[in-house]
């Protein structure tokens, strides 16, 4: 991972700034994408040199034509794409804000696709690159875990993505450039708490949440394996 430039998208907390810190450790350049600038301040803090901080919001395709070609304006090239912003609801259907739903599956599947797109002409033109998409054992897997009901929304966002991943491996087949499906279950994350609407009433160190570091850990697996290796498809859960 040594020098290598990573976007991560959601990078400034959870997930992402968990794999953001193991990597700049191994000596990669971390590209943190997030919309709040203040978050992505203090993760940089905490991450030190090895980080560099875009203010994007990934729900306007126009932000992120901006933020790639500043990345490559700055930094020269880009080695991986981590799509891993996402924004979870847990509100029944027909008890859903409308425009929260459209946020979470712009966020979630729009916000993918449109930030794949914007590297993609980039990674075909120097023939490389890695394409890992963060989805859900809620999308793509059947799950027993938590109640589905309540992430009807969240749900079809994430089997959204696991649908244009494998669609986008097989489009890039005749390419060098790895696409790889991460699918966690639940995790240590304040994903949790800044959208719940109660029905999870701890959000932190429950019995059935793995360590966002043990995830970064497995994601990071995917990423370090040699040129001729693709990690197609990953799920990770927690043995209870």
């Amino acid at each position: 991972m040594k020098d290598k430039i990573i976007i991560i998208t959601g990078g400034s907390q959870g997930l992402g700034k968990a794999v953001a810190k193991k990597l700049a450790g191994e000596g990669a350049k971390v590209v943190l994408v997030a919309e709040g600038e203040e978050m992505l301040r203090q993760a940089k803090e905490e991450i030190g040199a090895n980080a560099y901080t875009y203010v994007c919001d990934i729900t306007f395709v126009e932000q992120i034509q901006k933020t790639v070609a500043d990345i490559i304006r700055d930094l020269g090239r880009i080695d991986i794409l981590i799509n891993n912003a996402g924004l979870w609801t847990d509100e029944k259907l027909e008890e859903a804000n409308p425009e929260l739903r459209r946020k979470v599956i712009e966020t979630n599947a729009l916000g993918t696709i449109e930030f794949t797109k914007a590297v993609e002409p980039i990674f075909r033109k120097q023939n490389s690159g890695h394409i890992l998409n963060v989805i859900s054992t809620s999308g793509g897997n059947d799950t027993s875990a938590g109640d589905n009901r309540l992430w009807q929304t969240y749900g079809a966002s994430k089997w959204a993505v696991a649908g244009f991943t494998r669609a986008l491996r097989d489009s890039l087949s005749d390419t060098k450039i790895k696409v790889t499906g991460f699918y966690p279950g639940g995790f240590d994350s304040n994903m949790y708490e800044r959208a719940s609407r109660g029905t999870i009433e701890e959000t932190h160190n429950q019995p059935w949440m793995m360590r966002a570091e043990d995830v970064a850990d497995a994601l990071i697996f995917c990423l370090t394996r040699p040129d001729d290796v693709l990690v197609e498809k990953i799920v990770v859960t927690k043995i209870m």
